[in-house]
């Protein structure tokens, strides 16, 4: 599973250190930076499209939209999408996942 968050992971420090082609990168503190990484590896049990749809901050804003691109945050058949606790939101709001990368 943590393989699976690896290049997310590249992504997010790739964010730190400078900008992307998104746009500029987030100004986040070095705890929101921890906070993301604490958070992305207590929710390594979801795929990419629910953990976008629970921490839009971590991903491009059109992940969950343009499937050519993003292929991941496409909804597959048989795949319903993950129900979020009270706890996960508020993990979620920690990590600052409301603030986007670009």
């Amino acid at each position: 599973m943590a393989r699976r968050f690896a290049p997310l992971l590249a992504f997010l420090a790739a964010l730190a250190v400078g900008g992307c082609e998104y746009g500029t990168a987030a100004d986040l503190s070095a705890a929101q930076e921890r906070a993301r990484v604490a958070f992305i590896e207590a929710h390594d049990d979801l795929s990419d499209r629910d953990l976008a749809r629970l921490c839009p901050g971590l991903y491009p804003r059109d992940f969950l939209t343009d499937h050519d691109e993003w292929p991941a945050g496409e909804l597959r058949d048989g795949e319903s999408d993950a129900r979020f606790t009270a706890e996960d939101r508020a993990a979620a709001e920690a990590a600052s996942c409301d603030v986007r990368p670009d």
